[in-house]
């Protein structure tokens, strides 16, 4: 078996300082190792990095479910009827975001973001669709 085409990718989503600088020195071994190569011209190595001073919403809700877990709503309140990931869903989608950038920041499927809207939908007995549903569910959980 000839291999013509080899690709490398390190996706990362660290909020962790010292987790970060951990990446930075894997970034560098790679690109010492491949310099040492005698096919190195043939090697592309690109590193693309987003940098901020404040990590966004959808960033801090995500950081906030991995470290102490999403907290439950109280028992009046519409959001209690769904489950940890449909809330985070919820608040994504209020936040306007994509159907793909929610799928990306959660590592599921497209399909299984919309599949979570629907049972949102169903749930909290939300009749609209599209932005009017985005803006129902925005109602329901600001107003409680």
């Amino acid at each position: 078996m000839i291999v013509k085409k080899l690709k490398l990718t390190v996706d990362s989503h660290i909020h962790n300082v010292k987790e970060n600088e951990k990446l930075a020195v894997l970034h560098s071994m790679i690109l010492r190792e491949v310099s040492a190569l005698d096919f190195s011209d043939k090697v592309v190595i690109t590193w693309e990095s987003i940098v901020s001073s404040q990590p966004d919403k959808a960033e801090q809700l995500v950081a906030a479910a991995a470290e102490v877990g999403v907290s439950h709503p109280p028992v009046g309140h519409p959001l209690y009827k769904l489950s940890e990931r449909q809330r985070q869903v919820a608040e994504l989608l209020c936040s306007h975001y994509s159907v793909k950038k929610i799928a990306n920041i959660l590592y599921v499927s497209e399909n299984t973001v919309k599949k979570h809207s629907q049972n949102i939908k169903k749930a909290l007995e939300i009749e609209q669709s599209g932005t009017d549903f985005i803006y129902t569910l925005k109602q329901m959980i600001d107003n409680g």
